[in-house]
């Protein structure tokens, strides 16, 4: 259980604690503090190359690279200050043990003298670089510049025309195989005639052929086998290219093999007699030991090494990923060895470690919800990852949370005098989840295996949640579901569910609420007893698993539909027409109507030293249709919080300008049908494993349709989606963060600062001009601390 303590106690006590820490850090940030005498701090260096009469126009390219042979690099900095070296003067000791030692050795940096860096030799290595691209005529001159107790080096490369490829020949023989399948590869050469020498682009053919010799049965060849020569005597410039094999090759690796037995281990642990006697023979597989584990027809499916074919290394790969992807296995390796009785044919064996097959966890932990809750909370999993001999994962959860409002959405009074926040919310919430995760496509129809790294998977899920907001109401939610996930390539995920169910029931309410729905009829509607039966579609796009990418996006998109298909059974089976009072129902309960789309797009800049600029757009829109007038509420947009416009708690932002000045309880209705939000975030390293951040958010949420009273004036004026004024109805903040992100888990402070606010009147949004230095009151900061990156 954790102890909450008020943030404006909090800030008091330490404020001045860490505002001495960051005047410490910046009075040190000149480093050059314990800079011996005759020697001078390493504070950067510039690479320009110098190529007037190059006209492949590479010089940005190649200063780039240059720059990244300039060993040591100088001390980190930012904004022309050195944190870490700044933490290591701060903290220097000679003692090999304490708090300051570790502070300074694993939070700080020692200074980089100039003495340690060798021009000469960095010289050499860029020399050697602009070699590999065809600038066999080059010349690195270096000059140091001492000013005082710091020092910077001036690289210049001088270049001209680079020599390129003329033509490039493979010297082979006919007679073998191997020579014919190399050749028939030509025409996707990475060398190309015409285009600037370059050693990696060799390097890149060699391995280039290997791959394809790889897929056509060569299990034994190697890039390594493959030798250039080039002649640069040809004149102009240019240079010839000739491949051709060595000769001391052996002659086993020039020989395509074909696959005879295929064995698989489906028990094996390290150490196991690798005994074939005790074998299940199934379609052509010897599957070691029997069945009592995975059945074989089951884990066929991912075995994608076939009997008399050419040995493939990409289905070598893909059985690897394809097996290791079930929850069953902890380990996957396949090995290969020559058949003793015939010539050209090899053996596979796939070893195969089974993972713990049950596990029982217990975590504890503290709860932040977006609508403004939070207390201790308690999870119990139990999984068995091979629940059916299939590799089937089984996982059933046991949740429950005990919540109390720590902190208002906004500030403001009734008319009669009333604080609108509401200090003394609290709730508990008792939850099971269920789901059977069988890795293969389960459907009526017979679907061929699809020949994907990843496992294809469908999902069966049931679940009951109990919540009990204490002084207002009790609700019941069941859930099932039926869904399926396949990814094609790594880019792309499909998420289908065709069957999905939720039943919410409104049990036990208040006095306090049942006078809150009584007042606000789109409220008391989105509240009713009602069945949500409809599918939902996601599909995901990213390359965010390559790592090294200098632009990667991400891109959500849901669509989400319920009732239409029912309803449209009962239109045609002659149902009356469901009125706004008397919806058509199903089991005796109404259901609800709607179709929803939501699209979440992120794009990250990459660049420095794991510096990164982040951007987020999303949009979202719900429509109630036909059996419903409003979307239920667990389906409506809310916005504002951790993971949402920093600067406004949750919840606290829209319809529109609309602003509730007469309830105690806002959280319920604040919540639209239409959502815009973007974010404009810059991620930047500090020290070790802390990061900081500067960020700016904008958004609103909005109605499709005004919501009239039964005395006819509007519900929630100013709520109402208009394109012509919904730019002046954004609600904007920006802030600051730090991050401590150490990999496996990230925790995240930031301080949100309100810039504009919709509700408040023409002329008198931009509160930026009243913003209040602390965490009290109407402008003042917000401090979000939550787990993971907001996006």
């Amino acid at each position: 259980m954790f102890a909450a303590l008020p943030v404006n106690f909090t800030f008091r006590k330490y404020g001045k604690v860490l505002a001495a820490f960051v005047l410490l850090i910046v009075s040190g940030c000149a480093g050059t503090k314990r800079i011996p005498a005759d020697d001078a701090l390493f504070t950067g260096f510039k690479v320009q190359v110098n190529g007037k009469n190059d006209s492949s126009n590479r010089q940005k390219l190649m200063e780039t690279e240059l720059s990244a042979t300039v060993r040591p690099k100088p001390n980190f900095s930012i904004l022309g200050m050195r944190p870490k070296l700044a933490i290591y003067n701060t903290f220097y000791t000679k003692k090999e043990k304490g708090l300051k030692h570790w502070i300074q050795t694993k939070l700080g940096e020692p200074p980089v003298l100039i003495s340690t860096v060798d021009t000469g030799t960095v010289s050499e290595i860029m020399s050697s670089r602009l070699h590999n691209r065809g600038y066999f005529n080059n010349a690195v001159l270096s000059k140091t510049n001492i000013k005082g107790k710091k020092a910077t080096i001036d690289w210049t490369a001088y270049v001209s025309e680079p020599y390129r490829f003329r033509k490039i020949e493979y010297t082979l023989a006919d007679s073998l195989p191997v020579h014919r399948d190399i050749q028939a590869t030509k025409a996707e050469s990475l060398v190309i005639p015409g285009e600037p020498y370059d050693l990696e682009k060799m390097t890149g053919e060699r391995v280039r052929i290997d791959a394809n010799l790889k897929n056509k049965g060569y299990y034994y060849f190697s890039p390594d086998m493959l030798i250039f020569s080039v002649d640069t005597t040809v004149g102009n410039r240019q240079a010839d290219v000739l491949m051709r094999l060595k000769r001391d090759v052996p002659s086993h690796a020039l020989r395509p093999y074909k696959l005879d037995d295929v064995y698989i281990f489906a028990n094996y642990n390290l150490g196991d007699s690798l005994s074939v006697i005790d074998t299940v023979d199934y379609k052509g597989y010897h599957y070691i030991p029997n069945e009592n584990y995975v059945r074989a027809r089951h884990l066929l499916r991912g075995v994608f090494l076939e009997k008399d074919s050419l040995y493939s290394r990409q289905d070598h790969l893909l059985t690897i990923n394809r097996l290791a992807g079930l929850p069953a296995y902890k380990f996957v390796n396949i090995d290969y060895k020559p058949d003793t009785t015939q010539q050209g044919k090899l053996d596979s064996f796939i070893y195969l470690t089974p993972s713990f097959k049950k596990t029982l966890r217990i975590e504890g932990r503290y709860v932040s919800k977006s609508n403004n809750l939070a207390g201790p909370g308690i999870t119990i999993s139990f999984r068995n990852r091979n629940a059916l001999k299939g590799s089937e994962l089984l996982s059933v959860d046991f949740t429950g949370n005990f919540e109390s409002q720590v902190g208002g959405r906004g500030s403001g009074t009734t008319p009669e005098g009333q604080n609108t926040t509401n200090q003394n919310l609290s709730s508990y919430e008792l939850g099971v989840q269920t789901s059977l995760t069988i890795p293969r496509i389960v459907s009526p129809f017979e679907l061929r295996n699809l020949r994907t790294e990843f496992v294809p998977k469908t999902r069966i899920g049931a679940g009951f949640n109990f919540l009990n907001r204490v002084q207002y109401f009790q609700m019941n939610s069941f859930n099932a579901s039926y869904a399926y996930n396949w990814r094609p390539k790594k880019e792309f995920t499909h998420d289908v569910t065709p069957i999905n169910l939720q039943y919410v029931q409104l049990g036990k309410t208040t006095l306090a609420f049942d006078t809150l729905l009584a007042k606000n009829q789109f409220l008391r509607r989105s509240f009713e007893d009602q069945f949500i039966i409809g599918s939902i579609y996601q599909f995901t796009f990213t390359n965010q698993l390559e790592k090294n990418r200098t632009h990667q996006f991400f891109d959500n998109f849901i669509l989400d539909g319920s009732g239409n298909l029912i309803n449209g059974l009962q239109s045609l089976t002659g149902a009356d027409e469901p009125e706004d009072d008397k919806p058509r129902t199903i089991f005796g309960k109404a259901y609800s109507q709607y179709v929803l789309a939501q699209n979440d797009f992120r794009y990250y800049f990459n660049f420095g030293n794991e510096s990164q600029i982040a951007t987020r757009l999303l949009a979202g829109i719900g429509y109630a249709h036909g059996n419903s007038t409003v979307l239920p509420y667990v389906k409506q947009f809310s916005i504002g919080g951790p993971n949402s416009i920093r600067a406004f708690r949750a919840r606290s932002i829209g319809p529109g300008t609309f602003k509730d000045t007469t309830s105690t309880v806002t959280y319920f209705d604040q919540t639209g049908e239409m959502k815009l939000e973007a974010s404009v975030e810059y991620r930047f390293p500090l020290a070790g494993f802390f990061k900081g951040a500067l960020f700016v958010d904008a958004g609103n949420i909005w109605l499709l349709r005004d919501e009239i009273k039964p005395d006819g004036k509007i519900a929630r004026e100013g709520g109402k989606f208009e394109s012509s004024q919904f730019l002046s109805e954004l609600a904007v903040g920006t802030g600051f963060g730090l991050r401590i992100d150490v990999d496996f888990f990230v925790m995240r402070f930031d301080v949100g600062i309100p810039v504009r606010v919709p509700s408040m009147p023409d002329g008198e949004k931009n509160v930026l001009s009243d913003f209040r230095f602390g965490f009290k009151g109407d402008n003042s900061m917000t401090l979000n601390i939550a787990i993971g990156y907001p996006f």
